[in-house]
């Protein structure tokens, strides 16, 4: 095989190795974006038994993510955020642009009152269980099982309690 023939072959691998890559990156990030809403899907069902009109209310609004290595304008991770006002704050549920392997997180803003501390929510690829994640500092990460229950504790450090 001369070099030009062996070029042409190296550019059919090439191609078809991209196209494999395109589409599994279209599949991870259909998952991706179907986790997210099934996420908001139940954590609305949670709470559709408290919800009240001033107090606790749940809202979802288009957004696309975006990070350092994939800007706003050029993102193809389009989806929603999930936002529950509660007490008169807000705590938003932020997904972030999927990482390695189809890793889905979403930042959660609006609970941590450590000033260098992060919540996240992270699905771990293959996973079905989501995970709440506080980082605080240098430490290992805080991991817990991530439920109805769980959520509502969380909140209920949002509501102001009566100094008797």
């Amino acid at each position: 095989m001369d070099d030009v023939q062996q070029l042409g072959e190296m550019l059919r691998h090439y191609a078809d190795s991209e196209a494999h890559k395109k589409q599994q990156f279209e599949v991870q990030s259909a998952h991706w974006a179907q986790k997210i809403g099934e996420l908001f899907g139940q954590i609305e069902q949670w709470l559709e038994p408290v919800k009240t009109v001033g107090l606790l209310e749940v809202q979802r609004e288009a957004y696309v993510a975006s990070g350092p290595s994939v800007p706003v304008e050029t993102s193809t991770f389009k989806t929603e955020k999930l936002t529950i006002h509660i007490a008169g704050k807000p705590v938003e549920f932020v997904p972030d642009v999927m990482g390695v392997g189809g890793l889905i997180s979403l930042s959660v803003m609006g609970l941590t009152a450590a000033r260098y501390g992060s919540i996240s929510l992270v699905l771990l690829p293959g996973k079905n269980d989501w995970l709440w994640k506080k980082t605080n500092g240098l430490k290992d990460p805080d991991t817990f099982g991530f439920d109805a229950n769980f959520l509502a504790l969380q909140l209920q450090s949002l509501i102001p309690r009566e100094r008797g």
